[in-house]
C-alpha cells in the first residue's frame, strides 16, 4: 500500500529524473516509475554483472544511460547518470537551478530530512553525476 501511494504522489510531481531522486525506492517502484513518469528512458536487461547489482535505463538517441544501483534487498543506494556533452549545458542549468551548489561540480539535495550529494565528473567522452545519501 505504501508503495502505491509514494508512486502516486510522485506521478502527480512528475519532473525530468534528473530532479527525481529515487534513492531508497525498491527496484519495481523504480522499474513503474520510470515506464510512467520517463518515456525517454527504456529499462535494457540485455548485459548481466556479476558484482553489481542494478538497474539500466538508456534513452534512445544513446546519450543518457540512468544506472540506479541497488543493495542486495534491491533497493536503491545510489545512482549515476551518464550523459553525453551535448546534455552538460542544460543539466548544468537544472542542476544550479534545483540544488545548492556547494562547490564547483558539487550540489546538495534535501529531501525529506535527508540530504544528498550529487557530483558531476567529467569523462573524456562523456560526464557523469553520482547521487549518493550524505553522511
Amino acid at each position: 500500500m505504501n508503495r502505491i501511494i509514494i508512486i502516486s504522489f510522485l506521478l502527480l510531481l512528475s519532473g525530468a529524473i534528473k530532479s527525481q531522486n529515487l534513492i531508497g525506492y525498491h527496484s519495481d517502484d523504480i522499474k513503474k516509475i520510470m515506464r510512467e513518469t520517463q518515456n525517454e528512458f527504456r529499462l535494457n536487461d540485455d548485459t548481466k554483472n556479476e558484482y553489481y547489482n542494478y538497474l539500466k535505463f538508456e534513452n534512445r538517441f544513446g546519450t543518457k544511460t540512468f544506472l540506479f544501483f541497488l543493495s542486495e534487498n534491491d533497493t536503491c543506494t545510489y545512482t549515476k547518470l551518464m550523459c553525453d556533452y551535448s546534455e552538460l549545458k542544460e543539466t548544468l542549468k537544472m542542476l544550479n537551478e534545483k540544488y545548492q551548489m556547494v562547490k564547483e561540480n558539487k550540489w546538495i539535495e534535501e529531501k525529506n530530512g535527508n540530504k544528498f550529494n550529487i557530483s558531476l565528473k567529467r569523462e573524456k567522452w562523456y560526464f557523469t553525476l553520482i547521487t549518493r545519501r550524505s553522511k
